[in-house]
């Protein structure tokens, strides 16, 4: 017995033919059947001519359809002149020093290749940035927009594709396909987690295999992260572009709303629908250039230090780290070494820096101890006083001092004002008053009582650890002292008894000469008199100490 959904298959079957054999009827002599002709070919792939309406309909959005041996797509294109400035830089101004964008590219297998290509290094660069219909990875995920920037000589164009419905995703994705082995770097925002990965579902999804893959690709949100993610909001594009391009947008779209104004675009079919978004995609394209520009400026020492103080020494710090980690450690200590320096010099202004204790630490890890200990005890001076400052720097020079300078007494009265500070410290949060909190907020007291518990315990172990040393290294400095040798001239005989004459009085003489050994062995420490018990005066005077 047949499913209904085979009966259903076969009802639809015949109600087609049916459909055809009259549409066949109603063709008059002498006329050509339907797809015989112009539209036939596009169904087979083949472009068709522009017609004026099309032309007429995308001029709206400055658009035209694009008519390739794969298909047609819609494409909106923009010239940019040497001299355009987007913010606070010309993009112009990265064919001087795209080459230091180097250190953020990951090798893969294409780098050494890219590297090797005869093209300047700013024209093998692709920005690249979508608006999908959607936020997910799924294959229901589609890119409608695609929008790319590349250089030719000075010039920055920018070419922003979109598809009026699914069936011209092939003829994009090939288009782009082209693009990419032209300019074999890509460069992103958040690409390497969403837009590309994206765009490569859709190759597979369109059963096409992607014959040119990426020759490297530079995620700027990674370095936005390192260097703002303590001093900005956000590390959105839009809010990076308007804090350090100097980029305002007025009246732009969400880019949140790109997938509603898509899909009413495809149930009224009015282009003007998609103007705000071709604009947002249009200045997102631009704002990677302008990043490209300012991360390029920074690794090639250019850019101006004044304007990062004026965003604050956190984010001096933030570019030192971000520049010790991709390899640049020259440029990081000159950073480091002119904040360290700011820090030291403005009491003011370090007291209220966050950035101090960190500094120390980094200076810490390259084995500069004399700049840490600097910055530790600034901030002791700084802060040792308020009840809310880190045991850090107490602890730090207790450590120092006791294994780095083997100065017991001095490690000892650090970890000791560090106990007394952690008491001061639980004893102004007892006296606050306790208020009922939810079992959440329990948990968490609880946590920070016995972190604040195993702090007294470290502390007070390192003070018996160091008390023991202390009072060894004064035991063996007293019996250093008790057992010094004496000069040998103290050990002789007095000079009368030595002048006596043996030929006068023999008896005498020699009963002197004991006299006066037998007491200047009573002079000799006691180790030293029991080294020699078994001899004679005599011999004992005659042997060297």
């Amino acid at each position: 017995m047949s499913s209904l959904k085979e009966r259903l298959l076969r009802h639809k079957k015949s109600i087609a033919g049916t459909q055809e054999r009259e549409e066949e009827a109603k063709i008059p002599v002498g006329e050509e059947p339907l797809g015989s002709g112009e539209e036939g070919q596009v169904a087979h792939g083949q472009s068709k001519p522009e017609s004026a309406a099309e032309v007429d309909e995308w001029s709206v959005v400055g658009a035209a359809m694009e008519h390739t041996e794969w298909g047609d797509f819609v494409i909106r294109r923009r010239t940019y002149e040497a001299g355009f400035r987007h913010g606070q830089y010309e993009l112009s101004r990265l064919s001087s020093c795209a080459e230091e964008l180097f250190a953020l590219l990951e090798p893969t297998v294409g780098t050494a290749a890219a590297n090797r290509s005869a093209a300047p290094f700013h024209e093998r660069l692709l920005f690249l940035d979508t608006e999908t219909t959607g936020l997910g990875h799924g294959a229901g995920n589609v890119p409608f927009m695609v929008g790319v920037g590349f250089y030719q000589g000075n010039q920055y164009h920018i070419e922003q594709m979109l598809i009026r419905h699914p069936g011209e995703e092939s003829a994009m994705l090939a288009y782009l396909e082209q693009k990419l082995a032209a300019h074999p770097v890509l460069i992103s925002y958040n690409g390497k987690s969403f837009d590309w990965p994206i765009v490569k579902n859709r190759y597979i999804m369109n059963r096409m295999e992607l014959a040119v893959e990426p020759a490297g690709h530079i995620d700027f949100l990674h370095p936005s992260r390192s260097l703002w993610k303590h001093t900005l909001p956000s590390c959105r594009l839009g809010k990076v572009e308007e804090e350090r391009l100097g980029v305002r947008r007025e009246e732009d779209v969400l880019g949140s709303l790109a997938p509603t104004l898509y899909f009413q675009y495809l149930a009224q079919r009015d282009p003007s629908v998609l103007e705000g978004v071709f604009v947002h995609n249009e200045l997102d394209v631009l704002s990677l250039a302008g990043l490209a520009v300012h991360f390029a400026c920074l690794l090639n020492g250019s850019h101006d230090w004044s304007c990062a103080r004026l965003f604050g020494l956190e984010e001096c710090f933030r570019l030192g780290l971000w520049l010790d980690k991709i390899g640049r450690s020259d440029m990081a200590d000159t950073v480091m070494n002119a904040l360290s320096e700011e820090l030291l010099a403005a009491d003011e202004l370090a007291s209220e820096e966050p950035c101090l204790l960190p500094l120390a630490q980094f200076y810490k890890r390259r084995g500069r101890y004399t700049q840490a200990c600097s910055l530790w005890s600034r901030y002791i001076a700084l802060k040792g006083d308020r009840a809310t400052a880190s045991l850090e720097p107490y602890i730090e020079l207790s450590m120092y001092y006791e294994h780095k300078e083997k100065q017991w007494e001095r490690a000892l009265a650090y970890a000791q004002e560090a106990l007394d500070h952690l008491w001061r410290r639980d004893a102004l949060k007892r006296s606050r008053e306790r208020k009922p909190i939810a079992q959440s907020g329990k948990r968490t007291r609880e946590k920070e009582e016995r972190e604040e518990d195993a702090d007294a315990v470290s502390l007070r172990k390192r003070i018996e650890r160091l008390r023991r040393k202390t009072a060894s290294s004064t035991r063996a400095i007293r019996v250093t002292e008790a057992i010094e040798p004496e000069p040998f001239d103290s050990l002789l005989p007095p000079k009368s008894s030595a002048k006596l004459s043996v030929r006068s009085s023999g008896q005498a003489s020699a009963s002197a000469q004991v006299q006066g050994a037998s007491s200047a062995v009573s002079r000799v420490p006691q180790s030293t008199r029991k080294r020699k018990s078994g001899l004679s005066a005599a011999e004992q005077l005659s042997m060297p100490l």
